[in-house]
This record gives C-alpha cells, structure tokens and sequence, in this order.
C-alpha cells in the first residue's frame, strides 16, 4: 500500500485550506472584524502545517496511486478536510461545540447545506464566507475525484466515461495535474461569471459571492434565513434558476460553447436533462401549483434537479413528494450534482425493458447504445447502475430508522434521509423547514455525517474497499 501517496495528495488538499484561511484574513481585516481573526490565523497555521508536512512526507514516494489508493484518498479527504474547515467554527465567538462544528464543515464541503445554526443573520460576515467556501473546495473536490476514480473506467461507480472524453488513464499524478488545472480554471471561471451575472440583477455583491459558491456547488448554504430576503424579484429569481444550470449540466458544456468546440451529439445527456427541465416546468405550472407562479417553479425543479435544495417555494399545497423525487434524480454524471444521476435511471429502463422484451421475443438483436450515440452501455454498467439503485435504497431505510430513535416522525425521518443521501438542504420545498438539526442528539448527528459522505461517493466506493481489504478480493 502506498500510504506515502496518499499523504501526499492529501497534503494537496490541506493546502487548498490555507488559501482559503488567506482570504477570510483579509476579509475580516478590511471590515474589521477582529474578534474572530485569530480562528482563521490558527486555520492557516494547521492547514499549511498538515500540507507542507504531508508533501514533504510522501514527496520522494511514487505518487501513481492505484485504484485501491485512490479511494482511500477521497475517504481520508471527506474525512480529514472538514475536520480542517470545522477550526473557525469552533474557536468562534458562537460557542459551536466540536461535533457542531465538524456537522456543519461537513455540510458544507458535502455540499448538503444542513445548518445547526438556528438564526443564520446572527453571523459575522467572514464566518459565512467561510462556510460558502467550504461548498466551492467541496464542488472542486468532488468533480476531480469523479474524473480521477470514481467516474474511470476501472471503478465505474460514476461513469463519467460514458459521457465525456477524459485524461484518465496512464500515470495518476500526471493525470492529477492535468485534470486539476484544466477543471480548477473552468470552475473558477465559471463561478466568476456567476458572480458577475447575479451582481447585474442588483444583488449585492456579498450575497451574490455566497450564492454564487452554492450555485456552482450545487450546495445549500444561504447568508439569511430566507431566499426570498437576498433574491426579491422575478428577474432575480429567473437568474439564480438560470446559473443552477451548471451543477445540472456537464461540467464542460459552457467551457466547449465559449471555445466553439461543443457537439450536440456529445451532449444527448444534457439535451434530455433541458427537455426534463422544460417539461417538468410546464406540467407543475399547468397541472400542479399554477398560482405558484413559472419563475418561483423554475427555481423549485431546478433546485432539485441539481441537489442544492434553496427555493422561494411558500404554497401551502404540498408538493414535497414530487420534488424529493427529482433530488433523486440528479444531474449529469459530469456535474457537482449529486442524487442517483440522469444516465443511470436512463441506463435501468432501458435495461429493464430489453429484459422483459426479451421474454416476448427473445431472438431480437436489441440496441444498448446510450442516448443512440457511439457509446455502448455494458452488462458491467447495467449491473453497476443496479448495484447503487440497491445499495441507496437500502441506505435510506438504514437512514430513517436510525433518524426515528430521535423522536423524528417517520414521513420527515423517511424525507430527511433521501435529502440526506441526495446532500440537498432542508426546505419548505420538502415540507422539511421546521426540522432543527441544533436539537439533534449527537448519535443523529454522527450518522447524518456518515450518510453524508455515503451520498457524495457512493456506498458501493465503502463496499468496494471492504471486498479489497477485509476479504483480500
């Protein structure tokens, strides 16, 4: 096992930390917020320590990192980097205990959005910085490790591969390096641009930079309480619903239309998902919650669909159901969405309906290409996309019978642990607004972070390790 790898990639993602501390330093220098100052000071000091440390430890070591290792990386991240995020919290003048403020920097880099903070308003502005940030390093984080390992052909836990052209293969560092600057620069970009698009709507720009790292996340922290205090009119909400597109859509869709490389037929996957988007808008209007207004649904389908869970939704007709579904769903298998994923439910049916056609007439040559493209969906990806169907459901009733131990009803129990597994914040939206995660027991608390991290790699990742290590597979 090559430990000294791992440490070193680790130490990568420490010092990912220390820029971030850098600029909550100076944030709270220039508006003076100094009471606070010292718990980014210290969070630079760890996070920079751990990093120097850990690269010059595995620095001398290979660092082409096999599958296995891999894997253990991205748990030791998800694991390791809140613990990092988790130091402002808790030397804060809010008195957040250590459990508290782990539960909240794993929100955050899961990009689940549960707050255990019951007033949000009552925060200094650097600390609601930094908890934005910890959704912006927890999107960039998931986005390399679905094109590194998870979404690679050899693990084919998130295949990514069947969508879009990656530099997977061969020697991982070079790989790291490669896929890092190229998504990193996209990423930035694009939040940026974001920002940028929403300031133009007269959002201020201290709210426009939070929701701007959510967006481009597909989080769920918010700077108030309310959306509807940040975001108060129709153009404005249009707007929000407009950039939550990019944790729905591949990753480097807007990248290819801004180089004029884009391809329609590269993008059956991200045609299907709009068609989705569209049709789903127009049947809640329609159909469903017509007095809800086609803005305001906007906003509630694509919220959704791309895992982040903030809406203005305030009916009192109570379409939770219908929406928790779509969380389920999710966007594409190349985005910072997380949920079950487009391509896999589109994988299932059409499985499931050549099985059963097969029955009828069982001589019949059938078609497995996905999306009718080039790209053949193999009985290895039918099993797999089956596997994590299987392994999220039971997860879910895991979930909830743990969650009704803490006097949680079994309907909220049953919506929190979908949510949870989707990492999507709590709202009216999942008729979920009332839950208080501050009241949670900590044995609650502990298993929302397991299930957490569950949602964000897979279970199948934790099961592929086991059947590595524990049986020797």
């Amino acid at each position: 096992m090559n430990y000294k790898g791992i440490i070193f990639f680790l130490g990568l993602n420490c010092l990912l930390i220390s820029l971030f501390s850098i600029l909550n330093i100076a944030y709270s220098v220039h508006l003076n917020f100094n009471i606070d100052l010292k718990s980014y000071i210290f969070s630079l000091a760890i996070s920079s320590i751990a990093g120097v440390l850990f690269c010059w430890f595995g620095y001398k070591k290979s660092k082409d990192i096999n599958i296995n290792e891999q894997i253990i990386l991205i748990l030791s991240t998800f694991i390791f980097i809140p613990l990092l995020i988790s130091i402002p919290y808790n030397l804060s003048i809010y008195n957040i205990s250590f459990l508290d403020s782990y539960f909240e920097s794993m929100s955050g880099f899961t990009t689940t959005g549960f707050s255990i903070i019951e007033n949000i308003e009552t925060i200094d502005e650097p600390l609601l910085l930094w908890r934005s940030s910890s959704q912006w390093i927890g999107g960039l984080f998931f986005l390399l490790a679905t094109v590194g390992t998870l979404g690679s052909k050899k693990m084919k836990i998130k295949p990514a591969y069947l969508i879009q052209d990656t530099n997977t293969g061969g020697n991982f560092y070079k790989n790291f390096n490669y896929n890092f600057i190229k998504i990193f620069i996209i990423y930035f970009v694009s939040t940026i641009f974001i920002i940028f698009l929403l300031n133009l709507t007269n959002i201020r720009l201290l709210d426009s930079f939070n929701l701007a790292f959510t967006a481009i996340s597909s989080g769920g922290f918010i700077n108030k309480n309310n959306l509807l205090d940040i975001v108060d009119n129709n153009l404005q909400i249009f707007t929000l619903s407009a950039v939550l597109l990019f944790p729905i859509l591949n990753f480097y869709l807007f990248f290819k239309i801004f180089t004029n490389n884009f391809k329609i037929k590269e993008h059956q996957e991200d045609l299907h998902l709009v068609l989705l988007l569209i049709t789903l808008v127009l049947f809640f209007y329609f159909l469903i919650i017509p007095e809800e207004g086609v803005v305001n649904i906007l906003l509630s389908v694509t919220t959704s669909l791309a895992t982040s869970g903030i809406s203005t939704y305030s009916g009192n007709f109570d379409v939770s159901l219908f929406f928790i579904i779509l969380t389920i769903i999710g966007g594409s298998l190349l985005s910072t969405s997380s949920g079950f994923k487009y391509v896999r439910f589109y994988i299932l049916l059409k499985i499931s309906y050549q099985e059963i056609y097969k029955l009828v007439k069982p001589i019949n040559i059938f078609n497995r290409n996905l999306f009718n493209s080039e790209i053949i969906v193999d009985d290895d990806d039918a099993k797999k996309s089956f596997l994590v169907f299987i392994s999220f459901i039971a997860a879910i009733f895991v979930l909830t019978a743990i969650l009704t131990l803490d006097n949680i009803s079994f309907e909220s129990s049953f919506k929190l642990s979908i949510l949870t597994l989707t990492n999507t914040s709590v709202s009216s939206l999942y008729g979920l607004n009332n839950i208080s995660f501050f009241e949670m027991n900590s044995f609650t608390k502990i298993f929302l972070i397991i299930f957490m991290i569950f949602g964000k790699i897979e279970t199948i990742a934790i099961l592929f390790l086991i059947k590595k290590f524990i049986f020797r597979e």
